[in-house]
């Protein structure tokens, strides 16, 4: 399992020991420096990766140790200050907090290294370089690494790569899709594996929606349901998919009820649908109302 977060600094990647992170967690045991660990040979392509990338011409390929990369190399000792070695291993069975700056190049050069070098280990790491260095991720991936990539960078052509991103759910203002609440600072949308419990069942509502238009079948107006109540109106299309299924929302696109756009694979209340939640939930009103 990889994962990428984007803006959410405050998001736990580590999910238990042994663990790996540039954060500091209750309980973690924190290191004086980054241990300076006897290179494997996949780690050592890893970093002639990201080498590559910064355009440095220099071959990590018969290095020892972590630190000779940076003592040899001169294209790396503007940086190299920034970084303490250590002669400590580390831990096992525990989570690790390794003091790396989350400044490029040294979260993903010192991130990924204690990755690939450390596959029994959770690792959680910064990196805004990620989408220059996805065959190195996808072989992360197949190798059944688990890791969490923190970053401020969104990539929507590679993306693929990973099997979870999560972001800080964003919504812009819209004329035509209101929502009684703008406090959304919790709230967290999460595409790829989604382990969120549904809320939103089955409506027997009978209400007729107060428009000109053939009946509407209970799934479509569950999904209309579902995205302005539950989701405040946008969603990524696995998200909501996941509460009503993927045949209600292309009916209810169908319909002109919701919108889809392919480009981030969100859906959104069009007019139309919110002028039909209205109308649903006025109804729901009336008739609470006449039954107390």
């Amino acid at each position: 399992m990889i994962r990428l977060v984007i803006g959410r600094l405050d998001y736990g990647g580590v999910s238990g020991a042994p663990a790996i992170t540039f954060k500091d967690y209750d309980n973690a045991i924190k290191l004086g420096g980054v241990p300076d660990m006897e290179l494997k040979p996949l780690t050592r392509l890893v970093i002639n990766k990201l080498l590559n990338v910064l355009g440095i011409q220099f071959d990590a390929s018969n290095t020892k140790r972590l630190s000779d990369a940076f003592e040899y190399c001169t294209q790396c000792s503007w940086f190299s200050g920034y970084i303490n070695f250590i002669n400590d291993a580390l831990p096992d069975k525990a989570i690790a907090t390794v003091p790396v700056p989350m400044i490029e190049p040294l979260s993903s050069i010192i991130g990924l290294a204690l990755a690939f070098n450390n596959p029994n280990f959770e690792v959680e790491l910064y990196s805004d370089l990620w989408p220059q260095i996805t065959d190195a991720l996808a072989l992360a991936k197949a190798l059944g690494f688990r890791l969490t990539i923190h970053t401020s960078v969104l990539d929507y052509n590679r993306i693929y790569v990973f099997d979870e991103i999560i972001r800080r759910f964003i919504r812009l203002p819209r004329i035509d899709v209101l929502t009684n609440t703008t406090d959304f600072i919790n709230k967290v949308e999460v595409a790829g594996e989604n382990y969120r419990t549904p809320t939103i069942q089955a409506n027997p509502l009978r209400a007729e929606p107060s428009v000109t238009e053939p009946k509407i079948d209970e799934a479509v107006l569950n999904a209309v349901r579902a995205l302005g109540i539950e989701l405040g109106g946008v969603s990524t299309l696995k998200s909501l998919s996941d509460l009503v299924g993927s045949e209600a929302i292309i009916k209810a696109v169908t319909m002109g009820y919701l919108t889809y756009n392919p480009m981030d694979l969100t859906v959104r209340l069009s007019s139309k649908g919110l002028a039909l939640l209205r109308a649903t939930t006025e109804e729901e009103s009336r008739g609470g109302g006449e039954g107390d």
